[in-house]
């Protein structure tokens, strides 16, 4: 079942067995410095931001990671809902909700048709088995086979076509795939992240942070150096961040 989806703010999905925590939240990073409120949803099967990013106590679900919320415990839109609603919050409040899904059970829940929805992957070929029933069944719920593309690269040179004969039906990839580089410095960067509770995107190698740009600049049709200008560190901004304690709401699980 399909929930309509009439509101003003932009839902992004993104597909994907790959750990793409990391990307989410530096995605969310530069959305933010473009004065957005974003809330990622953590719809992933080992509640990877939950488990990785946060400082929860018991009960809570919601939290303020550097000015950017996430949500926790959910795995479907009607969820999603209630609990911002039982926490003095609405989806309508945000500018840009990312969703993060990592299996073919959780698509099969009742999502909105999203505005954008991105496969993000790489070349770890147990991760590219799964993704493909990913593909597959998210075609088959929605009847709409478009899907941007998001590809981590490997030191390991692999031919493009291996994975599209994994995934035996056709696919509308739209606009360009964007393609991030090997870089040493990318799991050390997330333990940072992880760790000490700060958002290293300063750390980011330039062509990570470009790449960034462009996707954020074809989400909201701005100009490249618009986005990248508003990233870049000045006294004159003020961070935007809010305080809240939420308690969880038992039952929110599908």
């Amino acid at each position: 079942m399909k929930i309509e989806n009439k509101k003003k703010m932009m839902t992004v999905q993104f597909i994907g067995t790959r750990n793409k925590t990391d990307f989410v939240i530096y995605l969310a990073h530069v959305l933010s410095n473009l004065e957005k409120r974003v809330l990622i949803v953590d719809s992933t099967r080992n509640e990877l931001y939950k488990n990785g990013f946060t400082r929860m106590s018991k009960g809570q679900f919601l939290y303020d990671f550097q000015g950017i919320d996430i949500l926790c415990g959910t795995t479907n839109w009607l969820d999603i809902e209630e609990c911002l609603l039982r926490s003095g919050e609405s989806t309508v409040g945000y500018d840009v909700i990312l969703v993060d899904m990592d299996t073919s059970e959780t698509l099969e829940q009742e999502w909105p048709d999203f505005n954008e929805r991105f496969y993000v992957g790489d070349f770890d070929r147990a991760n590219q088995l799964r993704d493909a029933e990913m593909i597959r069944t998210l075609f088959s719920n929605t009847g709409n086979n478009e899907l941007k593309r998001i590809t981590f690269e490997s030191t390991f040179k692999l031919d493009g076509s291996f994975f599209e004969s994994m995934l035996d039906t056709e696919v509308q990839w739209r606009s360009m795939n964007y393609l991030f580089e090997p870089d040493d410095l990318a799991e050390g960067l997330r333990h940072q992240m992880q760790h000490d509770q700060t958002i290293p995107y300063k750390k980011l190698n330039k062509q990570y942070k470009e790449l960034l740009s462009e996707i954020v600049s074809a989400l909201y049709e701005m100009h490249v150096k618009d986005v990248s200008d508003a990233v870049k560190p000045s006294i004159f901004k003020i961070p935007f961040k809010r305080k809240k304690e939420v308690t969880e709401f038992e039952g929110s699980k599908a």
